[in-house]
Protein backbone atom coordinates (compact mmCIF):
# COMPACT_ATOMS: atom_id res chain seq x y z
CA UNK A 1 0.00 0.00 0.00
CA UNK A 2 1.40 3.38 -0.99
CA UNK A 3 1.05 6.23 1.48
CA UNK A 4 1.91 9.59 -0.05
CA UNK A 5 2.59 12.66 2.08
CA UNK A 6 1.06 11.21 5.23
CA UNK A 7 2.52 11.72 8.67
CA UNK A 8 2.54 8.57 10.77
CA UNK A 9 4.12 7.49 14.04
CA UNK A 10 6.53 4.58 14.15
CA UNK A 11 7.50 2.94 17.42
CA UNK A 12 10.50 0.61 17.37
CA UNK A 13 11.57 -1.23 20.48
CA UNK A 14 13.29 -4.13 22.14
CA UNK A 15 13.19 -5.83 25.51
CA UNK A 16 15.49 -4.39 28.17
CA UNK A 17 18.26 -6.83 29.17
CA UNK A 18 16.62 -9.63 27.22
CA UNK A 19 19.71 -11.82 27.67
CA UNK A 20 18.74 -12.17 31.33
CA UNK A 21 15.34 -13.60 30.42
CA UNK A 22 14.66 -17.24 29.70
CA UNK A 23 13.26 -18.12 26.28
CA UNK A 24 9.82 -18.60 27.85
CA UNK A 25 9.99 -15.24 29.62
CA UNK A 26 11.09 -13.49 26.45
CA UNK A 27 8.34 -15.11 24.42
CA UNK A 28 5.70 -14.22 27.02
CA UNK A 29 6.91 -10.62 27.13
CA UNK A 30 6.68 -10.28 23.36
CA UNK A 31 3.18 -11.79 23.35
CA UNK A 32 2.22 -9.36 26.10
CA UNK A 33 3.37 -6.45 23.96
CA UNK A 34 1.39 -7.69 20.95
CA UNK A 35 -1.72 -8.09 23.11
CA UNK A 36 -1.18 -4.61 24.56
CA UNK A 37 -1.02 -3.08 21.08
CA UNK A 38 -4.32 -4.77 20.20
CA UNK A 39 -5.89 -3.60 23.47
CA UNK A 40 -4.76 -0.04 22.80
CA UNK A 41 -6.29 -0.13 19.33
CA UNK A 42 -9.56 -1.43 20.77
CA UNK A 43 -9.80 1.67 22.96
CA UNK A 44 -8.49 4.04 20.26
CA UNK A 45 -9.94 2.45 17.08
CA UNK A 46 -7.86 2.86 13.95
CA UNK A 47 -4.81 4.16 15.78
CA UNK A 48 -2.71 1.05 15.15
CA UNK A 49 -1.97 -0.38 11.70
CA UNK A 50 -2.88 -4.07 11.78
CA UNK A 51 -0.80 -5.71 14.53
CA UNK A 52 2.61 -5.27 16.10
CA UNK A 53 5.44 -6.78 14.07
CA UNK A 54 7.96 -8.79 16.09
CA UNK A 55 11.33 -10.10 14.99
CA UNK A 56 14.26 -11.95 16.44
CA UNK A 57 13.35 -12.87 20.00
CA UNK A 58 13.21 -9.44 21.59
CA UNK A 59 12.47 -6.72 19.02
CA UNK A 60 9.27 -5.18 17.67
CA UNK A 61 7.82 -2.38 15.56
CA UNK A 62 4.45 -0.67 15.54
CA UNK A 63 2.92 1.75 13.02
CA UNK A 64 0.31 4.24 14.19
CA UNK A 65 -2.00 5.79 11.62
CA UNK A 66 -2.81 8.49 14.17
CA UNK A 67 0.49 9.98 15.37
CA UNK A 68 -1.30 11.96 18.08
CA UNK A 69 -1.34 8.80 20.20
CA UNK A 70 2.39 8.06 19.84
CA UNK A 71 3.46 8.92 23.39
CA UNK A 72 0.34 7.47 24.99
CA UNK A 73 0.91 4.18 23.17
CA UNK A 74 4.60 4.09 24.13
CA UNK A 75 3.86 4.64 27.81
CA UNK A 76 1.09 2.05 27.74
CA UNK A 77 3.39 -0.59 26.24
CA UNK A 78 6.03 0.06 28.88
CA UNK A 79 3.45 -0.04 31.66
CA UNK A 80 2.02 -3.34 30.51
CA UNK A 81 5.46 -4.92 30.68
CA UNK A 82 6.59 -3.24 33.88
CA UNK A 83 3.47 -4.37 35.74
CA UNK A 84 4.60 -7.97 35.16
CA UNK A 85 7.88 -7.40 37.00
CA UNK A 86 8.74 -9.02 40.33
CA UNK A 87 11.67 -9.04 42.72
CA UNK A 88 13.27 -11.75 40.60
CA UNK A 89 12.38 -10.58 37.08
CA UNK A 90 12.40 -7.06 35.68
CA UNK A 91 10.47 -6.38 32.49
CA UNK A 92 10.68 -3.23 30.38
CA UNK A 93 11.12 -2.21 26.77
CA UNK A 94 13.12 0.52 25.09
CA UNK A 95 11.05 2.54 22.64
CA UNK A 96 12.14 4.92 19.91
CA UNK A 97 9.26 7.11 18.68
CA UNK A 98 9.37 8.96 15.38
CA UNK A 99 6.83 11.14 13.63
CA UNK A 100 7.18 11.70 9.92
CA UNK A 101 6.19 10.76 6.38
CA UNK A 102 5.75 7.13 5.33
CA UNK A 103 6.26 6.23 1.67
CA UNK A 104 5.25 2.57 1.60
CA UNK A 105 3.46 0.28 4.05
CA UNK A 106 4.13 -3.41 3.48
CA UNK A 107 1.01 -5.56 3.45
CA UNK A 108 2.39 -8.44 5.50
CA UNK A 109 5.07 -7.06 7.81
CA UNK A 110 5.28 -3.52 9.13
CA UNK A 111 9.07 -3.81 9.43
CA UNK A 112 9.31 -4.16 5.62
CA UNK A 113 7.77 -0.70 5.16
CA UNK A 114 9.70 2.35 4.01
CA UNK A 115 9.78 6.04 4.79
CA UNK A 116 11.56 8.64 6.88
CA UNK A 117 9.50 7.81 9.97
CA UNK A 118 10.77 4.20 9.84
CA UNK A 119 14.34 5.29 9.24
CA UNK A 120 14.37 7.71 12.17
CA UNK A 121 12.69 5.30 14.56
CA UNK A 122 15.18 2.52 13.85
CA UNK A 123 18.11 4.93 14.00
CA UNK A 124 16.84 6.30 17.30
CA UNK A 125 16.76 2.84 18.87
CA UNK A 126 20.27 2.06 17.64
CA UNK A 127 21.51 5.31 19.19
CA UNK A 128 20.01 4.76 22.62
CA UNK A 129 22.38 4.01 25.47
CA UNK A 130 21.01 4.13 29.01
CA UNK A 131 17.67 5.68 28.08
CA UNK A 132 14.47 3.71 27.56
CA UNK A 133 12.60 6.34 25.56
CA UNK A 134 13.66 8.42 22.56
CA UNK A 135 11.89 10.69 20.09
CA UNK A 136 12.44 12.36 16.73
CA UNK A 137 10.02 14.48 14.72
CA UNK A 138 10.49 14.89 10.97
CA UNK A 139 7.91 17.54 10.18
CA UNK A 140 6.96 20.99 11.35
CA UNK A 141 9.40 23.21 13.20
CA UNK A 142 12.65 21.31 13.98
CA UNK A 143 13.37 23.52 17.00
CA UNK A 144 10.05 22.56 18.59
CA UNK A 145 10.77 18.85 18.23
CA UNK A 146 14.32 19.27 19.51
CA UNK A 147 12.89 20.72 22.71
CA UNK A 148 10.66 17.68 23.04
CA UNK A 149 13.39 15.14 22.30
CA UNK A 150 16.11 16.76 24.40
CA UNK A 151 14.00 18.15 27.26
CA UNK A 152 10.57 16.63 27.74
CA UNK A 153 11.27 13.02 26.73
CA UNK A 154 14.30 12.41 29.02
CA UNK A 155 12.34 13.68 32.03
CA UNK A 156 9.31 11.61 31.07
CA UNK A 157 11.57 8.59 30.68
CA UNK A 158 13.03 9.06 34.17
CA UNK A 159 9.56 9.18 35.70
CA UNK A 160 8.29 6.09 33.87
CA UNK A 161 11.44 4.08 34.57
CA UNK A 162 10.91 4.54 38.32
CA UNK A 163 7.34 3.21 38.30
CA UNK A 164 6.77 0.05 40.31
CA UNK A 165 4.64 -2.83 38.98
CA UNK A 166 1.70 -1.60 41.07
CA UNK A 167 2.05 1.97 39.81
CA UNK A 168 2.53 0.77 36.24
CA UNK A 169 -0.68 -1.23 36.49
CA UNK A 170 -2.69 1.74 37.71
CA UNK A 171 -1.22 4.06 35.07
CA UNK A 172 -1.80 1.54 32.27
CA UNK A 173 -5.51 1.59 33.13
CA UNK A 174 -5.52 5.40 33.29
CA UNK A 175 -3.90 5.57 29.85
CA UNK A 176 -6.89 3.62 28.52
CA UNK A 177 -9.24 6.12 30.17
CA UNK A 178 -10.60 3.67 32.73
CA UNK A 179 -12.43 4.81 35.84
CA UNK A 180 -11.22 3.64 39.25
CA UNK A 181 -13.98 1.00 39.32
CA UNK A 182 -12.97 -0.23 35.86
CA UNK A 183 -9.32 -0.12 36.95
CA UNK A 184 -10.07 -2.48 39.84
CA UNK A 185 -11.57 -5.04 37.43
CA UNK A 186 -8.70 -4.53 35.01
CA UNK A 187 -6.04 -5.13 37.67
CA UNK A 188 -7.91 -8.15 38.98
CA UNK A 189 -7.57 -9.73 35.55
CA UNK A 190 -4.00 -8.56 34.94
CA UNK A 191 -2.35 -8.86 38.34
CA UNK A 192 -4.79 -11.00 40.30
CA UNK A 193 -5.25 -8.25 42.88
CA UNK A 194 -8.35 -6.39 44.00
CA UNK A 195 -7.16 -2.90 44.93
CA UNK A 196 -9.38 -0.42 46.73
CA UNK A 197 -10.19 2.96 45.20
CA UNK A 198 -7.84 4.47 47.78
CA UNK A 199 -5.02 2.15 46.75
CA UNK A 200 -5.53 2.99 43.08
CA UNK A 201 -5.54 6.70 43.85
CA UNK A 202 -2.40 6.36 45.94
CA UNK A 203 -0.63 4.48 43.15
CA UNK A 204 -1.51 7.16 40.62
CA UNK A 205 -0.35 9.85 43.02
CA UNK A 206 3.01 8.16 43.61
CA UNK A 207 3.42 7.79 39.85
CA UNK A 208 2.79 11.54 39.41
CA UNK A 209 0.01 10.63 37.01
CA UNK A 210 -1.54 14.10 37.17
CA UNK A 211 1.65 15.67 35.86
CA UNK A 212 2.29 12.91 33.33
CA UNK A 213 -1.29 13.26 32.07
CA UNK A 214 -0.78 17.00 31.59
CA UNK A 215 2.46 16.39 29.67
CA UNK A 216 0.74 13.83 27.44
CA UNK A 217 -2.14 16.21 26.78
CA UNK A 218 0.29 18.97 25.81
CA UNK A 219 2.26 16.66 23.51
CA UNK A 220 -0.92 15.40 21.86
CA UNK A 221 -2.16 18.93 21.41
CA UNK A 222 1.16 19.92 19.87
CA UNK A 223 1.16 16.99 17.42
CA UNK A 224 -2.47 17.57 16.45
CA UNK A 225 -1.81 21.26 15.89
CA UNK A 226 1.14 20.52 13.62
CA UNK A 227 -0.91 18.06 11.60
CA UNK A 228 -3.82 20.44 11.16
CA UNK A 229 -1.63 23.30 10.02
CA UNK A 230 0.14 21.20 7.45
CA UNK A 231 3.78 20.26 7.60
CA UNK A 232 7.14 21.15 6.21
CA UNK A 233 9.71 18.32 6.20
CA UNK A 234 12.20 18.99 8.97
Amino acid sequence: MIVTGNIHAVLTGDLVKSSRLTSDQSREAMEELKSAAAAFNAVYPGAVHKEMDTFRHDSWQLLLHNPVFAFRAALFLRCVLKMKSSAAIKYDTRISISLGPVDFVAENRVSDSRGLAFTLSGRGLDGMKNAHLAFDGAFGDPDDWHEVSLGVVPLLDCVVTDWTPVESGAVSAALLGKTQLETADYLRAKQDVVPTRQAIGDSLSRAHWGTVHDVLARLEEKIAGSLHSGYMPA
